[in-house]
């Protein structure tokens, strides 16, 4: 009787055994290293069926190294005359729902190359919004490259979009391990980022008359429902329009055309004022941002609800031209005020305690990911003491993380600089009015350019 009691449970433990490894295998959705690995050890951890090719073909000169450790890939390029500092890049957010773990290369990538810098990226571990990943994932991908090429002299890390928040949070919590960081059109608010999520959310509920936090509006379907059959509507549809946040270097198209409702024009003049009050090219940006404003946090709350609890507008002082039928007062007084979850915004606030130099750039027309991040940023290095380690700078474009290679390039060597040197460079006062900043910085304006003399 003992005898067959084992044998069954054996054969049960067969089964659970395969049928794990067809679910580890075969549901790629479910991103099942990303799982694992918090309950494995990282030694432990299978390779990750969602990691795509990582080949890639090396510039002249140089030698391309690729790899996987803890779910995560990556690539590292090295120069035959490296100069002994690594650039690590972290990239921007990716939805859950694309299996592929792919990687973007550093945007400096050529010029980084030409000066002698190894370079290196990852993966991470799962897609979907997941700077605190971002951050573990670089510093175990910095390790890798130890072992596989040698101890860098310096390490700098670049960031765009999600990535900024992983350069902050680096910077933050390995003040030891970077030099340096740049971060382009970075959630570098940390929390922040989420608090002019939901306040942009709250602000078409109210113009709308819809409720993205009703009970019956829980779960994706509910969601994505409300906003293609109320919000929309009531509001306007927004355009047809796609891009790839990876794949624009000064962009000169026209911007998206959009058919708003006299309540959709209030709601994007008080958005424009949550994102940080008019600037160049913010009307145009909210052509290029509707969709993508409205839909990510929806499908956020459809699929991870906890998440955008890192987010709180209580404190949030919304603000709306003469004009659109309602004043900054009426506005105040209606549109809900969404308390914050204290432990979830713990995770992803920021201190403000960087002691190695930080420059960044900023789209002013970005309605994604506003350039009010980079005065929470601006505030909490201030009051921390910081402040002189900061230099910020607007590029004057319509598009999230739309910045030309010279652009790039700029912020990029200008940090170096100012490692090397201790000189500080040139930024500008992100805190004021910003309706004619960054100037100096765009490189070159655009042909429909207010600014142009």
């Amino acid at each position: 009787m003992k005898s067959r009691w084992l044998r069954d449970i054996f054969i049960v433990l067969i089964v659970l055994c395969f049928a794990g490894v067809g679910i580890y295998y075969g549901v790629p959705a479910l991103q099942p290293c990303a799982r694992l690995a918090q309950i494995l050890p990282l030694g432990l951890l299978p390779p990750n069926p969602n990691v795509a090719d990582l080949t890639f073909e090396p510039l002249p000169n140089a030698r391309a190294i690729t790899g996987e450790y803890a779910c995560a890939g990556y690539r590292i390029e090295v120069p035959d005359s490296w100069n002994g500092d690594l650039v690590v890049y972290a990239h921007g957010f990716r939805a859950g729902a694309v299996t592929d773990l792919f990687v973007t290369d550093l945007p400096v990538r050529d010029e980084a190359i030409h000066q002698g810098f190894a370079w290196a990226a990852s993966t991470y571990r799962a897609n979907g919004y997941n700077p605190l990943d971002g951050i573990e994932d670089t510093r175990l991908m910095i390790e890798q490259f130890k072992q596989r090429v040698g101890v860098p002299k310096r390490i700098f890390i670049y960031g765009s979009s999600m990535g900024g928040h992983a350069v902050v949070g680096s910077l933050e919590k390995y003040p030891d391990l970077y030099a340096g960081g740049v971060a382009e059109c970075g959630a570098v608010g940390g929390a922040g980022q989420f608090d002019d999520l939901i306040a942009a959310n709250t602000l078409a509920d109210y113009f709308a008359g819809t409720d993205l936090f009703a009970p019956e509006n829980k779960g994706l379907q509910a969601q994505l429902a409300l906003v293609k059959t109320k919000l929309y509507p009531a509001l306007g549809a927004p355009p047809d329009f796609h891009f790839d946040e990876n794949a624009i270097f000064g962009n000169n198209d026209p911007a998206p055309q959009v058919t708003l409702t006299p309540k959709g024009k209030a709601f994007r003049n008080a958005l424009i004022y949550v994102g940080g009050g008019h600037r160049p090219f913010a009307e145009e940006g909210f052509g290029g941002a509707y969709a993508l404003t409205v839909l990510a946090p929806r499908a956020i709350y459809g699929l991870l609800p906890g998440l955008l609890a890192v987010g709180t507008t209580t404190d949030m002082q919304y603000q709306i031209d003469a004009g659109f039928g309602v004043d900054a007062t009426a506005l105040n007084a209606g549109v809900p005020r969404i308390p914050a979850d204290p432990v979830m915004r713990a995770k992803y606030a920021f201190t403000g305690h960087i002691k190695v130099p930080l420059l960044t750039i900023h789209d002013t027309g970005d309605l994604f990911v506003p350039i009010s991040n980079e005065r929470v940023l601006r505030r909490l290095m201030n009051a921390a003491g910081n402040g002189n380690h900061l230099v910020q700078r607007a590029v004057r474009r319509f598009l999230h993380c739309d910045f030309s290679i010279q652009e790039r390039n700029r912020a990029f060597n200008d940090l170096i600089a100012w490692v090397n040197t201790g000189i500080k460079p040139e930024g500008e006062d992100l805190l004021g009015p910003l309706d004619d900043v960054g100037k100096k910085w765009t490189e070159p304006l655009r042909p429909d350019d207010p600014g142009h003399p």
